[in-house]
């Protein structure tokens, strides 16, 4: 007799949530831009407190602003900000890489993700690309083994996918997303040295975080 399961089910707020987020991490709304509830409840179809719902937990997890009296909007970040997320996000990433690799953990996760980005064709949308490289480096931290690392990771990944949003071409070396991370799978799964591997980690990191700042630098002047 098979076994019953109950099925997993969301609220429409819960949908709608994870509809806005999804937006956000696709880049359908610009740095600063506006949210309404009452547009949110018109274009998902729901009722403005469900929206609001929506919107307030985006604003508890740090994509969205709202100052009192104003509509909520899609988050900004500044090249101090990109620095110190950069900054702890170094700090758990190399961390997990030297425990992976001293402990030759598994990483038959990590390479599952890294398939994702080999399976996103040639002119994948940006929002793939990013959901591919946040879940690479996430499945990195998970092989590092520290639940707690995992959880404070967890808690900047947000931040991180509405960073990589802004921008809708891809930072490096000028490789293939998939190239690049493969690299680091490869260091990471192979003979290099744990120094080698942090070398090529701290490398991949710096780049991302410099195009960023590169890149906000660059509309801050502008709009200036």
């Amino acid at each position: 007799m098979a076994t019953k399961e109950p099925l997993q089910t969301i609220s429409v707020a819960e949908a709608a949530t994870n509809r806005l987020r999804e937006s956000l991490f696709a880049g359908a709304y610009e740095a600063g831009a506006e949210v309404k509830d009452t547009l949110i409840a018109d274009e998902y179809g729901i009722a403005r407190p469900t929206a609001r719902i929506a919107v307030q937990q985006l604003i508890a997890e740090g994509m969205l602003v709202r100052e009192p009296g104003y509509s909520a909007r899609v988050r900004t970040f500044d090249p101090n900000q990109v620095r110190d997320i950069f900054r702890v996000r170094k700090l758990i990433e190399i961390d997990s890489v030297r425990a992976a690799k001293r402990t030759k953990a598994p990483l038959d996760k990590v390479e599952r993700a890294l398939e994702r980005f080999s399976n996103l064709g040639p002119s994948p949308a940006w929002a793939e690309v990013a959901e591919a490289d946040a879940g690479f480096h996430l499945a990195v931290v998970e092989a590092g083994g520290s639940e707690r690392l995992c959880s404070y990771f967890a808690g900047i990944t947000n931040e991180i996918r509405l960073l990589l949003a802004l921008p809708e071409t891809h930072f490096g070396r000028g490789g293939s997303p998939y190239e690049e991370h493969q690299e680091l799978f490869q260091l990471l799964a192979g003979d290099a040295t744990v120094a080698e591997v942090k070398r090529a980690w701290v490398s991949h990191l710096d780049e991302s975080r410099d195009f960023l700042i590169h890149h906000l630098t660059r509309e801050l002047n502008t709009a200036n």
